[in-house]
């Protein structure tokens, strides 16, 4: 019996038996052959470039295919023109291809009249600014910086963000009115910067004059403001100056209105606390302080110790005099230094002398006793 195998539904390996192995080689071979990975055709991604992109794009690129590049929007190609295209060669690199486009001008600005314009990057290119100032005296009116954009009318354009600043004239409102007093210039509605208003105090209908407290002068300054708040006019008066326990020195006068100044001085036996000096502020008293003078603190008493002489009275002596109170003369200091150093000499000159005999007389004692001894030896033995 044998096997056949039915056509369109049999395995391929269930062919007659002379061809069944070569058929099984060939389906494996086949296979291993689809399932080695082959070696990729395509090129590496695009270069990526800051002014310009490429015009179209797509998934893949196989060697000989070209693509071409065009400037970013704020961007125009650099004169003389440089290569805007790659081409994806047999190895998968691209050409090299350099930056080709820069940036696109903004109109020159100009300086402004009375001020002046700093390009921060030293270029009216797209994405630059410029900063405005303006010189003393004036102030700026509108955006102080300025940036180069895209236009929104038209893309193709760069144009500045916003209309350039002006510089305008420092101009101060009227100073305020005070009460009992005026100032210059009083019928102009606006005062130029730097420009001053001196306040005075009108004449006063009762017996005091007016005192002008504060700043005669005001300046408009800078951002349209005055240098100060304006003075006032009031009587100011202090009390006449009458230091007790001292006397004036200076500044006398039958009133005392604001600012006045006096100086004192005190009493023997008395002192005063900081500067003689007193001047009339702006309350109707006396700064630092009415004038005052204090009593000095007395010294503590000392008392002798009891003594059981008494020394009676007379004259002191004077210094270098060597006598008592009672007329008898006493040494001085330089003559018991001379006895003391004197009586020394002698007592070291006779304790030499001492040791002298005594270290002498040792001496003779020992010959005595040396000969003596000599003497026995040589002596007869029946002596």
């Amino acid at each position: 019996m044998t096997v056949s195998c039915a056509p369109l539904a049999a395995h391929p390996c269930c062919l007659e038996k002379r061809f069944s192995l070569l058929c099984c080689f060939g389906i494996s071979l086949m296979a291993a052959v689809l399932l080695i990975p082959k070696p990729s055709d395509a090129c590496d991604d695009l270069p990526r470039f800051e002014f310009m992109k490429p015009n179209a794009t797509k998934p893949s690129y196989n060697p000989g295919d070209i693509v071409y590049f065009v400037c970013r929007p704020g961007y125009k190609p650099i004169v003389p023109p440089l290569p805007m295209s790659s081409v994806c060669q047999p190895n998968n690199m691209w050409t090299p291809l350099e930056e080709a486009c820069t940036g696109k001008q903004c109109q020159n600005p100009g300086e402004p009249a009375n001020g002046r314009v700093v390009a921060v990057n030293a270029s009216f290119s797209f994405g630059s600014q410029v900063h405005y100032s303006c010189n003393e005296g004036y102030q700026l009116r509108g955006e102080s910086i300025l940036y180069c954009v895209i236009s929104v009318t038209d893309e193709k354009k760069v144009v500045w963000n916003d209309d350039p600043p002006l510089c305008i004239r420092i101009m101060c409102p009227p100073p305020g009115k005070i009460p009992n007093g005026k100032y210059t210039g009083s019928e102009k509605d606006e005062f130029e910067y730097n420009e001053v208003v001196t306040y005075s105090c009108n004449p006063s209908n009762g017996p005091d004059e007016y005192s002008l407290v504060g700043e005669s002068n005001l300046i408009c300054s800078g951002n349209g403001v005055w240098s100060s708040n304006p003075p006032e006019c009031k009587v100011v008066k202090c009390p006449f100056p009458d230091p007790e326990n001292g006397r004036l020195l200076s500044g006398f006068r039958k009133k005392y209105y604001y600012k006045a100044t006096v100086t004192f001085e005190c009493s023997p036996g008395y002192y005063h606390e900081g500067e003689n000096i007193a001047v009339c502020g702006s309350d109707s008293t006396w700064e630092p302080a009415k004038p005052t003078c204090l009593k000095e603190p007395e010294s503590p008493h000392t008392t002798m110790p009891p003594s059981s002489t008494t020394t009676p009275p007379g004259p002191r002596p004077s210094p270098g005099d060597d006598s008592n109170p009672d007329g008898t003369k006493t040494l001085g200091g330089g003559i018991i230094a001379v006895i003391v150093i004197s009586v020394l000499a002698v007592v070291v000159a006779l304790c030499g002398f001492l040791y002298y005999r005594h270290k002498k007389k040792g001496k003779r004692e020992i010959r005595a006793e040396y000969s003596a001894c000599q003497d026995k030896s040589t002596m007869p033995a029946d002596h």
